[in-house]
């Protein structure tokens, strides 16, 4: 049975008991079917559609949502189109309630981010999902216009660690991780490349900071090019002769000469 399309012609209705339909769409959950092997470890926030997809994959998988109403309404169209659901674990309660206390771990083959699109639980889901899914193992994640959910695109997109493996539906994505995370250290992160941003502040102190920044960043790149102007001018700084030192910063600046002719030579 191709349980995507009969998910597509049924329509069955999880959420709200039955009043509301917020399902993955078809390429999503085609993704999915594609994605999970046999008997594979898999999680999801959110249920629905897709929890169907991952139990008819044969699948020991895990979904959280915080209606045990869906979670009865998933398992009975399990039975009544004869998908086995003994492999399902639904857990009741809020995702940033129950992932912390699962095992970090990488056990997972698949994943899948769709429960609360509200900020911050799409960014809370990601950070425990991520530590347990397998290395070679595929995120799939839905609603990326939603502003919550977008930076988790952007992140991925940047980090060497992550490959992107697919667009889905105009509005999934499907990632694959290659590698464990850098240490962390945010300065060398992709994803701050941009730093700093001021766009929080007024215009008018946003040039003014943006220009001090820029000096910060000219003076120190000269430094450590040129670490005897540096030394010299430091030494001035506390001389109280104005004239002393003057051979030094000849012989400074002497050598800052010295390397811009070589650049343009």
């Amino acid at each position: 049975m191709d349980v995507v399309a009969r998910l597509q012609a049924d329509r069955p209705s999880f959420h709200q008991r039955g009043a509301a339909k917020w399902d993955s769409l078809p390429e999503t959950l085609r993704q999915i079917q594609r994605s999970v092997p046999d008997g594979g470890s898999t999680l999801e926030t959110g249920c629905g559609a897709s929890t169907v997809v991952f139990a008819a994959s044969g699948a020991h998988h895990t979904a959280i949502s915080p209606d045990p109403d869906e979670h009865r309404r998933v398992r009975e169209y399990c039975d009544r189109i004869g998908v086995d659901h003994s492999r399902l674990r639904l857990l009741v309660g809020l995702s940033d309630e129950v992932l912390p206390g699962l095992p970090a771990e990488r056990v997972l083959d698949v994943a899948f981010i769709d429960g609360a699109h509200s900020f911050p639980y799409p960014a809370l889901d990601w950070y425990y999902i991520t530590r347990m899914l397998k290395i070679g193992g595929q995120l799939v994640f839905d609603d990326v216009p939603v502003p919550a959910v977008a930076p988790l695109f952007r992140h991925m997109t940047l980090e060497p660690n992550w490959r992107l493996d697919a667009i889905l539906d105009d509005r999934a994505a499907a990632f694959s991780l290659l590698a464990p995370p850098a240490p962390e250290e945010w300065s060398s992160q992709p994803f701050n490349a941009t730093y700093p941003d001021y766009s929080f502040v007024s215009l008018s102190s946003r040039s003014r900071l943006v220009a001090a920044h820029r000096l910060r960043r000219l003076r120190a790149d000269l430094a450590r090019r040129y670490p005897r102007l540096r030394r010299t001018w430091k030494d001035l700084a506390h001389r109280p002769d104005p004239d002393a030192g003057v051979d030094d910063l000849a012989a400074g600046a002497e050598d800052f000469e010295t390397a811009g002719h070589a650049r343009a030579i």
